[in-house]
């Protein structure tokens, strides 16, 4: 093999290594500035393992974000909001607006089974949640 065919090799490695190096980055919705149907799709930077959609008010946030920082607190310093409902996930262009909306409904269910288990007693019908 000569210099040519030494040199064609090196760039097939150089661009073998370039793709299994770059590997595949977490895409999500994220719109600088909160919007209420965000479409703005992107391939989110290292280090950002996250999507979140979050709702302050009329305010609805979409980003890539850090899954350490996916608590309430930091959602909310972070976003500068102090009354918010959020979702993190971790799938391909997880966080839209239905998402939050699914969520949350599922929580507000589970909250309202946990506080009827709440009103029971041994020997008593439960109480009525109405």
């Amino acid at each position: 093999m000569g210099i040519q065919g030494g040199s064609v090799l090196f760039g097939l490695l150089l661009v073998l290594a370039v793709f299994c190096h770059s590997g595949h980055s977490l895409q999500c919705y994220n719109c600088p500035n909160p919007v209420t149907d965000c479409k703005t799709a992107v391939n989110c930077s290292s280090g950002f393992d996250t999507c979140l959609i979050a709702r302050a008010g009329l305010q609805v946030y979409n980003q890539c974000w850090k899954s350490a920082n996916c608590n309430f607190n930091d959602v909310s310093t972070l976003l500068k909001e102090s009354k918010l409902q959020y979702f993190c996930c971790k799938k391909d262009l997880c966080n839209f607006n239905e998402q939050l909306e699914n969520d949350t409904f599922l929580k507000a269910l589970k909250d309202e089974k946990l506080q009827g288990l709440k009103t029971r007693q041994p020997g008593k019908k439960s109480a009525s949640l109405s």
